[in-house]
């Protein structure tokens, strides 16, 4: 009988001791459980109530990280210092191909040499004339296949 006793009590002075520790939180509780109160059982205004239980929310939120911005400040850090730290460790050999003066290529994943503008319109000319030898190959044999 005394140790129901003592549960009881300890359980009132936990309570007791948590709604003095913190009572922003206890009455943000107790003002959405009024507001749900008045929309889901009463059905008194519900847009209105509604409204007021997303900005009880919203302020209850924004005390959450005004209370913990250190914290959240120290998260975002870090997760931007893992960031940086991936994004620098993959850009390591375009770096190392454009500080030895080349183009890093893209499409190859390779390290090229720079070229002039007249290397690369030569370059150009080479491709569009073999584009234009394999083209009456492909002609022709597209002309066969309609006889």
């Amino acid at each position: 009988m005394a140790e129901e006793k003592e549960e009881k009590e300890s359980f009132w002075v936990k309570f007791l001791a948590f709604c003095v520790k913190s009572p922003v939180t206890v009455f943000f509780v107790a003002a959405l459980s009024y507001f749900a109160f008045q929309v889901y059982v009463l059905g008194n205004s519900p847009i209105v109530n509604k409204g007021i239980i997303c900005g009880l929310l919203f302020l209850w939120a924004f005390w959450f990280l005004a209370r913990n911005l250190f914290k959240v400040l120290l998260v975002l850090l870090f997760v931007g210092a893992i960031g940086y730290g991936y994004y620098a460790h993959t850009q390591q050999k375009i770096e190392a191909c454009e500080a030895s003066g080349g183009v890093w290529n893209k499409q190859t994943q390779t390290c090229e040499e720079k070229k002039t503008l007249w290397q690369q319109a030569k370059e150009w000319w080479q491709e569009f004339i073999a584009q234009l030898e394999e083209s009456p190959e492909d002609s022709k044999l597209k002309n066969s296949d309609k006889e």
